[in-house]
């Protein structure tokens, strides 16, 4: 009891700090007399707030993401996300602009592109075909584009990839088996993974949104063409193989996506890169990585709930769950299959 009042107390310190830095930085700007809106938050730290009465021609939000929360790898400010909306933005796509910033305090005024998330557009029953082609033709031109390197960003390399993936044994096999994994099996798990990211091909580089799903997409009123499709939540970019953001729109942790739609998208993104393409490379990229994604969220969801007391997130692990499930029937995939059936892990029973 007495743990949990300080860790109150201390919660309610840092929120009071924040809420000066906020309120600081507006006065600063003169807009003493503006009203913030908290926006529903996200698995992230991050927090928004739609900024009622600023004299801007177009609305803005308030982006937070404060110095002061807890490192957790990787530790993100406010710097990438500016930089990397301005390059995103030099593509001619559409990443918020950025109109004040108080670095220091992780505070950011940005576009505010409303409220039609895809997800929302989803929900109510917008029609999907028009919404993922926008999507997908907004990773043609970014993936055809000669200055979509132009940035200097650390790569996505295989152990960034290897750590990702061990996720899934350090917070989704404890929870399925009751018990933690060992070195060896650590190791081991590990080496089939590198073997796997040996074979991606070499020239497909480049910026890779990472989080590229309907949660972070938007439809920007007054827009047309490519530019329609808003993008968010991208700070977390880096520098790796085309078939990753086409993945992780395709084969979403949170929504399932049609096999026809699938097939249909991936058919667009493939005659639109041209007959020299390397489509079999593609594809095997395509592959693996659908299933290092979805190992990692998996191990992500029960972190979620088991350590920042997310639940809510325990809902999509049976969807994920399946997505893995299927990616192991590849027989691209026979080595990892093969490792949990080699350690006697039954990772097709699903979580209870």
């Amino acid at each position: 009891m007495q743990k949990q009042a300080q860790q109150n107390i201390s919660l309610d310190k840092r929120g009071n700090e924040r809420k000066f830095r906020r309120e600081k930085f507006l006065q600063s700007l003169g807009w003493g007399h503006v009203v913030l809106e908290e926006m529903k938050s996200d698995a992230s730290f991050r927090r928004y707030y739609r900024i009622e009465g600023a004299p801007m021609v177009y609305p803005v939000l308030l982006m937070e993401d404060p110095p002061d929360r807890p490192p957790v790898p990787p530790f993100v400010m406010v710097e990438p996300f500016m930089k990397i909306a301005a390059h995103l933005r030099s593509l001619g796509l559409n990443a918020p602009g950025v109109y004040h910033s108080d670095i220091p305090s992780g505070l950011l005024v940005i576009d505010d592109y409303g409220d039609d998330t895809y997800t929302n557009l989803l929900n109510r029953e917008f029609n999907p075909k028009s919404l993922y082609e926008l999507a997908v033709d907004v990773l043609i031109h970014l993936h055809k584009h000669p200055d979509r390197n132009n940035i200097d960003l650390p790569a996505y390399d295989a152990q960034q990839l290897v750590d990702e993936a061990m996720l899934l044994l350090d917070w989704y096999y404890p929870r399925l088996t009751g018990k933690k994994p060992t070195e060896e099996m650590k190791s081991s798990y590990a080496d089939v993974w590198r073997q796997l990211f040996k074979k991606f091909p070499a020239d497909q580089k480049t910026l890779v949104l990472r989080d590229y799903h309907v949660d972070n997409l938007m439809l920007v009123p007054d827009t047309k063409g490519i530019k329609s499709c808003g993008l968010l939540d991208f700070q977390d970019a880096l520098t790796g193989q085309m078939s990753y953001d086409l993945m992780s729109l395709l084969e979403d942790a949170r929504r399932a996506v049609p096999a026809d739609l699938q097939k249909h998208l991936y058919d667009r993104y493939m005659k639109a890169m041209g007959e020299g393409f390397d489509r079999a490379g593609f594809d095997y990229s395509f592959r693996v990585l659908a299933a290092q994604r979805h190992a990692k969220v998996l191990g992500i969801f029960v972190r979620l709930a088991e350590r920042d007391g997310k639940d809510r997130y325990l809902k999509f692990i049976p969807h994920v769950h399946k997505l893995f499930v299927e990616s192991l029937g590849n027989p691209l995939l026979q080595p990892l299959d093969r490792w949990f059936r080699d350690h006697n892990i039954d990772i097709r029973r699903p979580l209870k």
